[in-house]
This record gives C-alpha cells, sequence and structure tokens, in this order.
C-alpha cells in the first residue's frame, strides 16, 4: 500500500489531504467509519462492495464511490476478485461547490468514470517521489482538478432534476438555431458538449420535447428552409446548403418526404400566396 499526506500552504477553497493506492486481499474490509473530510476510491481492477445509507453498490473496475464526512460508510473488497484502487481525500471551502458543479450531490455516493486511463495517469503523475515535494504544488493542483473532472461524465446515466432536463432541451434547441447550418453536426457531438451519454441524451429530449433530437433537427432544418423557399429567390441548391444539407438531392428527398411535394412546387404555391397576402395588407394601409 502506499499513501502520501499532504500540508496545504497554498489554496483553501479546495486542496488535496492524501493519497494512495493498494491492491487489497481478499474481504479486507473498512468500517463502518465515518470521516472527516472527503475521500474519493476510483477501482481500476477487481470488484467490491459499498455500503452507505443502508444501501448496497457492487462495484468493478472503472467505477469510483465518494466517503462524505459525518457520513457512515462500509465496503469491503470481493473474497474472490479484489479490488484494487487509488484514493484522494480532499476538502475546502468550495468543495461541495465543485462536486455540485460535476452533478456528484449529496444523494449520489458511486458512479462511472468514462476517462479511466486519464484517471490513472494523473494518480500516478501524483504519486511519482518527484512530484510529492511541497515546490510542486500547484503541479498537484492542476492534477487534482483534471482527477476531479474526469469523474463529469459518470453522471450521463443519472436521472437529471426536472429543472435539468428543462434547462438541457433549452440548450439543446438553441445549439440547433446555433449549429443548423453544419452539415456535419450529430446528435453524439451534441450530446458530449453538454458532457452526456448519447443515448441518455436522447431520452431526456424526447421525455422534454416529445420527439428525437434528430427528428428536432430535421424540423427546424426543413422549417428554414420553408422560409428561405417562400421569402428568397435562392436556388433549392443554395438553401439545401443553408440548412445544413450537403447534397441538394437528399434535401429534396427529405424536404418531399415531410412535406408531400418537392421544394419547388411548394415555392410556386407558397409565394403566390404570399405574395397575395402582401398586396391585401399594402391595400389596407392605403
Amino acid at each position: 500500500m502506499q499513501e502520501y499526506f499532504f500540508e496545504n500552504p497554498f489554496f483553501a477553497d479546495f486542496y488535496l489531504l492524501t493519497i494512495g493506492h493498494q491492491k487489497c486481499p481478499p474481504s479486507h474490509r473498512f468500517g463502518p467509519s465515518v470521516r472527516g473530510n472527503y475521500i474519493l476510491h476510483f477501482i481500476v481492477k477487481g470488484h467490491g462492495s459499498f455500503y452507505v445509507d443502508g444501501i448496497k453498490h457492487d462495484l468493478q473496475q472503472g467505477d469510483f464511490f465518494l466517503l462524505r464526512p459525518s457520513v457512515e460508510t462500509y465496503y469491503e473488497a470481493s473474497a474472490t476478485d479484489p479490488w484494487e484502487y487509488y484514493w484522494l481525500g480532499f476538502d475546502g471551502e468550495k468543495t461541495n461547490d465543485i462536486l455540485n458543479y460535476l452533478k456528484i450531490t449529496p444523494e449520489n455516493h458511486v458512479g462511472k468514470a468514462e476517462n479511466a486511463t486519464l484517471i490513472t495517469q494523473r494518480f500516478e503523475s501524483i504519486l511519482r517521489p518527484a512530484i510529492l515535494a511541497d515546490s510542486n504544488q500547484l503541479l498537484i493542483q492542476q492534477y487534482l482538478y483534471e482527477i476531479l473532472g474526469a469523474f463529469h461524465t459518470q453522471t450521463t446515466s443519472r436521472e437529471l432534476l426536472e429543472e435539468e432536463k428543462r434547462r438541457y432541451s433549452y440548450s439543446f434547441i438553441q445549439y440547433v438555431h446555433h449549429y443548423y447550418q453544419n452539415p456535419a453536426l450529430t446528435i453524439a457531438d451534441i450530446a458530449k458538449n453538454f458532457g452526456l451519454n448519447h443515448s441518455y441524451f436522447s431520452q431526456v429530449i424526447k421525455s422534454e420535447m416529445g420527439m428525437t433530437p434528430n427528428d428536432y433537427l430535421s424540423f427546424f432544418r426543413m422549417k428554414e428552409s420553408f422560409r428561405l423557399l417562400v421569402r428568397t429567390d435562392k436556388s433549392v441548391k443554395e438553401i439545401a446548403v443553408l440548412v445544413g444539407y450537403e447534397n441538394p438531392l437528399t434535401f429534396s428527398r427529405a424536404f418531399k418526404n415531410i412535406h408531400g411535394v418537392s421544394p419547388l412546387a411548394y415555392r410556386v404555391k407558397n409565394q403566390t400566396a404570399v405574395k397575395t397576402k402582401d398586396l391585401k395588407n399594402s391595400d389596407i394601409k392605403q
């Protein structure tokens, strides 16, 4: 087992107290106990169980579990495939704010990190003897933020609060309105930009908006194409590019599937109607 302790001469908001690494023997256990600061364990191999608030969490490689101050916890390695983990203890005036930003709220004690390689590298970097010197406090602080930041993605499969779902839906709509002209835009990219898993992001949007993200992207592109067909004299090819289609034929097929007529037929019918309406409005004003 490796374990190191740190003094904190520079930082009050958020700082590292201890860091370590352990390959646990079968059925190795700790607790029940209550800690005085936060301790996060990241599992790199094997299995084990973590108990908190009367709930048992069976965990494995890539998972993490968080011990919170004043909360009783107990954890135990598997008898047949004991876990190996890194841990870090931390505290500070802004710790709760940082954890909430990462969606690791007081109700969430466990999760999964997608970027396990980065996390392992940063743990190993801090544990190098050359880094542990007091003169490397700033570098250690950087690694601490990088480790915690990598756990942001673990929240992608957790149910979000209703207001968070609404916020993601609103942000998604604004994102589409800004970037719909990009033909390379994908829902996977948008989900990644928001720090959410693609499939879960799609579920959130559909539950809030009643349609999938792809359906809304197509809907908005078509809505803009309707406006351009009626209000401008741009060619169908130009309009296709302006609403995010590289191939005009693909645009025309998508348009006809949704509206039942070709873009040109839609233009002829609706430009006439718009001009007639504009003329009537002009007569009324006179």
